[in-house]
C-alpha cells in the first residue's frame, strides 16, 4: 500500500559515540581502541572472511590498514560490538552506503566466535536496528550478502528481513564474479520485528543457566 503521508527526511547520519545494552555495547569504531581486540576476536580468522569480499589478512597491521581506512569513510559508520562480561571486541557491525535523503542503510556486519548463535549477537544487532529504524528514524534498513553464504541468509531471516531477491554480479573481488541476495526490513515492519526480538530478549526469557525458555520464532 503506498504512503500518503510523507516521511521526516533527510535522516541523521548515524553518528552516535556509544549505543550501550544489557550483554554488549556498541561503540563507534576506534582503531587506537579496538583495532587489536578486533583482531584477535575477527581479524586472524580466516574463516570468517571467506564469503564475504574483503579479507582474509596477512597479518594484524594489514588487518588495521584495512580497519583504518573503512572506518574513515564518510558514506559509512562502523561500530565494535563490545562484550560486557570481558570489555573485550567481540565484532564489528558496517552502516554502509549510508543515504540521508531517502533515509535508506544497508547493515554488515563480522561477528566473532562469542557472538554467533548467542545471545549477545542478537542483542547487538536489535540494538543497532533499533537504533536505525526507531532514534534515526530510516525508512529501510538492507542486508546483503552472497546467494551462497548460507549462514547470512539464516540470521537475516531469523531477525526478521524480507528477501527481496538477487542481483548479477554485483562485483569482482578475489578473482571471481559476485552475486547478491538482497534483503531488507521497511520502517513500517519494524514495530512487529521489535516486539518479537525485545520479548525473546527479555531477561526473564532466560533460565538460571542462561539457557533461553522459548524460541526465537521467524517472521
Amino acid at each position: 500500500m503506498p504512503l500518503t503521508t510523507p516521511p521526516a527526511l533527510p535522516c541523521l547520519h548515524p553518528s552516535t559515540l556509544a549505543i550501550p545494552g544489557r550483554l554488549v555495547d556498541l561503540e563507534r569504531a576506534d582503531a587506537g581502541r579496538h583495532a587489536a581486540g578486533l583482531w584477535a576476536a575477527i581479524g586472524a580468522d580466516p574463516a570468517l572472511w571467506a564469503m564475504i569480499p574483503p579479507g582474509p589478512f596477512a597479518d594484524e597491521a594489514a588487518f588495521t590498514e584495512w580497519f583504518i581506512d573503512r572506518s574513515g569513510r564518510a558514506d559509512a559508520t562502523l561500530y565494535t560490538i563490545v562484550d560486557k562480561a570481558t570489555a573485550k571486541p567481540a565484532g564489528l557491525f558496517f552502516l554502509l552506503g549510508v543515504n540521508t535523503t531517502m533515509g535508506v542503510v544497508e547493515m554488515g556486519l563480522v561477528y566473532g566466535r562469542g557472538l554467533t548463535r548467542r545471545t549477545e549477537g542478537t542483542e547487538a544487532f536489535f540494538l543497532l536496528a533499533r537504533h536505525v529504524l526507531d532514534t534515526l528514524s530510516y525508512r529501510r534498513l538492507e542486508w546483503r550478502c552472497g546467494p551462497g553464504h548460507a549462514a547470512s541468509r539464516r540470521a537475516a531471516e531469523r531477525f526478521g528481513f524480507t528477501e527481496e531477491g538477487t542481483l548479477r554480479q554485483t562485483m569482482w573481488a578475489k578473482d571471481r564474479s559476485w552475486d547478491t541476495v538482497v534483503y531488507s526490513i521497511l520502517d513500517r515492519e519494524w514495530p512487529a520485528i521489535e516486539k518479537r526480538l525485545g520479548a525473546w530478549l527479555a531477561p526473564e526469557n532466560f533460565d538460571a543457566d542462561g539457557q533461553q525458555v522459548r524460541k526465537l520464532k521467524t517472521g
